[in-house]
């Protein structure tokens, strides 16, 4: 008799890990009062820099409605949004 073992599904073995695994590069995290933002800092108190993050945008698309043989078009409307991710 054959006995089976078991796996994991066979979407879960086709994952991996986007980043590196490591420690990270500081040892505390403080609250900078006058700027209300966070100061990350090193094993011997030394600010470490935690590099920029994105900004995002959200812009308004629009699409034309109208007649069913594109007679007649309605005027464009705005009926979504689309958010893009851009490096400081």
């Amino acid at each position: 008799m054959a006995t089976l073992v078991p796996q994991a599904p066979w979407a879960m073995r086709l994952v991996t890990d986007r980043l590196p695994v490591g420690a990270p590069p500081y040892t505390a995290v403080t609250l900078n009062e006058a700027t209300q933002t966070a100061r990350y800092t090193d094993a011997v108190g030394q600010v470490v820099e935690m590099g920029k993050h994105g900004t995002s945008k959200t812009k308004g698309t629009a699409s034309v409605s109208g007649g069913g043989d594109g007679q007649n078009p309605q005027p464009q409307t705005q009926d979504d949004n689309t958010t893009d991710y851009e490096s400081d």
